[in-house]
């Protein structure tokens, strides 16, 4: 992190880069069932970094000082890191993105099967929030309405097509995981859908696919199918099952959440 940090401050020096920076803070109360009680607090900055003459072009920086301060026991974690930091240059036609990154896999809310890159953690404190990937990634539109991407990481790579039919965005993809830390050596034959029910306002949303682990030998299905609603008084609610062939396990999840005022939102 101290080498990336000293990299873009020699450029912004030597080329007179523009600067722009927000703040943010975040802070949690959780109590869990086996009793304790933490308080997480969680500053975010964010950097971009940029040039008239390379309209295109933008560094982005976002650094993450998190607190955790266990109440029951009064014992005390702090730490600093950075949460991305990446290159990226685009167009009418293309997009690439060099670096720490949010990898945009899957449709699902509760669970992504087909994510390898930043899997949804459901028990997570701030469940939105995604790990980056050190990943470079490539997007190309065939048209208004349709695009292929490839994303290539250290042990995982992935290839889609998507494109919008009428009433839903629809995508065909290609991944493989062959991450040694966790053992992993996966292929995945899979799709993303995602549209809206006749008008409804009803949003409904599927992944999943034909999994192949070599390490064992076998062959499953696993997939997500889901529906969200939200009605004009800022109620939403959010329901999710999903199948998995390997477990031979089902899973139901919801979500409900209500925005009282820009500043404050309740879920459950």
């Amino acid at each position: 992190m101290k080498l990336f940090l000293s990299i873009l401050l020699f450029f912004s020096c030597s080329f007179a880069l523009d600067y722009e920076f927000e703040i943010e803070e975040t802070n949690i109360f959780t109590k869990k069932q086996s009793g304790l009680s933490k308080n997480y607090n969680r500053l975010r900055l964010y950097g971009y970094l940029s040039d008239e003459k390379y309209e295109n072009s933008l560094v982005k920086l976002i650094i993450d000082n998190e607190n955790f301060y266990t109440i029951t026991n009064k014992k005390n974690r702090n730490s600093t890191k950075l949460y991305r930091g990446y290159y990226k240059q685009s167009d009418e036609k293309q997009l690439f993105i060099l670096g720490l990154q949010r990898v945009p896999f899957g449709v699902g809310r509760i669970w992504n099967p087909i994510d390898i890159f930043n899997p949804i953690d459901s028990t997570a404190i701030e469940t939105d929030k995604r790990e980056g990937t050190k990943s470079i990634r490539y997007e190309y539109a065939l048209n208004e309405l349709s695009n292929i991407d490839i994303t290539v990481a250290k042990d995982k790579a992935s290839a889609r097509a998507k494109g919008y039919l009428e009433y839903a965005d629809i995508a065909f993809v290609l991944v493989k995981d062959s991450d040694d830390e966790k053992n992993n050596d996966m292929q995945i034959i899979g799709y993303e859908i995602e549209g809206e029910l006749l008008s409804s306002g009803i949003e409904l949303r599927s992944e999943g696919g034909r999994f192949k682990d070599k390490k064992r030998q076998k062959s499953y299905n696993e997939y997500i199918v889901g529906g969200e609603y939200g009605f004009e008084n800022s109620l939403n609610l959010l329901g999710e099952y999903r199948y998995n062939g390997d477990t031979k396990i089902d899973h139901f999840g919801s979500t409900i959440s209500y925005q009282v005022n820009p500043l404050t939102t309740f879920s459950m």
